[in-house]
């Protein structure tokens, strides 16, 4: 945080804080991909019960596929997002279990894609890869939900009455909160 706030003295230790940052969380996750999908899958809530954290069809392809997609991910590229960034990322899209961050950026990513091309690895490393390189993101609802048990990545919704009544109004309010619900 230190490095942080010395950023506005000069933007190299933003670049440092991140950095610092980042090796923190490293140290505190699993090193790979799979290994991490096992853990979201396998999580239970706070009364033991099961309660996945990335959908079934998600992790049976990434426990399929484990070797290919560890293969794929570079860690190195979780360097390369500044102090800001990061922290945005830690404070809202990386998931977590009992209230630790077990997600790493990369990890994230290469979730994003495998909920996107579940069942087909090439689309799926070339999507991670082109994401992780910046090329383009996906919408928070897509970096929130891809790969979970609930993946609504839609941001944007049109909906329609069903008639101009009290019923009618509140059925599409509801519709409304549904959407919001998951982020939409």
């Amino acid at each position: 945080e230190t490095c942080a706030y010395m950023s506005q003295k000069h933007p190299d230790f933003s670049a440092l804080a991140a950095r610092i940052a980042v090796s923190n969380l490293h140290k505190g996750t699993a090193s790979s991909f799979s290994e991490t999908c096992r853990a979201l899958h396998d999580y239970r809530d706070a009364q033991g019960r099961p309660a996945a954290l990335i959908s079934d069809g998600v992790h049976g392809f990434v426990r399929d596929s484990a070797a290919e997609l560890d293969r794929a991910v570079d860690y190195s590229r979780d360097y390369e997002y500044d102090y800001f960034g990061f922290k945005t990322l830690e404070r809202s899209y990386l998931l977590r279990v009992h209230g630790r961050i077990i997600e790493r950026p990369q990890h994230m990513l290469m979730r994003v894609a495998c909920g996107i091309h579940v069942g087909d690895v090439p689309k799926a490393i070339e999507t991670y890869d082109l994401m992780s390189r910046r090329f383009f993101t996906h919408a928070s609802p897509t970096l929130f939900n891809a790969g979970t048990p609930t993946p609504q990545m839609s941001s944007c919704f049109l909906l329609t009455m069903r008639s101009d009544s009290i019923e009618g109004i509140f059925d599409t309010l509801k519709q409304c909160a549904l959407i919001s619900k998951s982020a939409g």
